[in-house]
């Protein structure tokens, strides 16, 4: 025998009992139901391949409405349950693609790499000029100052 209970739009009926529930009560809220894409399909094909007088048992066993089937149809003629179907989310990438972002951001860090070593050779450049002309310096201040030109040791005869 089988017992038919109602669920009011707040809640659930005071002796209603859920076989879905853990503790066999009907929750507070009640919960909407959602269908994949490719649920709906299926069952849309069961359906319209039963027999006229076995459609009934179909929407039955599965809990469902005609209504349900009549939006699901429309919307499978209109082609939107095909792009339900589609998975979510952002299309995987092309593996090249992939490999060619990847290049390029280990070429910009290469190439910003080389223009730091060019500027600290520019700078190694500049010291080692300025040392060696501090060395000159040293080594002219260090000399002893002479009297005028030189000239060669006048021979005697």
């Amino acid at each position: 025998m089988t017992v038919l209970t109602t669920i009011s739009r707040s809640g659930a009926h005071a002796g209603a009992v859920n076989d879905d529930h853990p503790s066999g009560e009907v929750p507070e809220r009640a919960r909407r139901r959602s269908f994949t894409a490719a649920y709906k399909l299926k069952v849309l094909a069961e359906y319209e391949a039963a027999e006229p007088g076995r459609r009934g048992e179909v929407l039955r066993r599965e809990g469902l409405y005609s209504s349900h089937l009549v939006e699901w149809r429309r919307a499978r003629d209109a082609g939107a349950l095909a792009g339900l179907a589609a998975t979510r989310g952002r299309p995987p990438a092309d593996p090249v693609e992939r490999d060619n972002a990847r290049l390029r951001e280990r070429n910009a860090t290469l190439e910003a790499d080389l223009d730091t070593a060019r500027r600290v050779i520019e700078v190694q450049g500049k010291v080692s000029a300025l040392l060696e002309d501090l060395s000159k310096r040293a080594h002219d201040a260090s000399a002893p100052p002479s009297s005028g030109p030189s000239s060669p040791p006048r021979s005697s005869r």
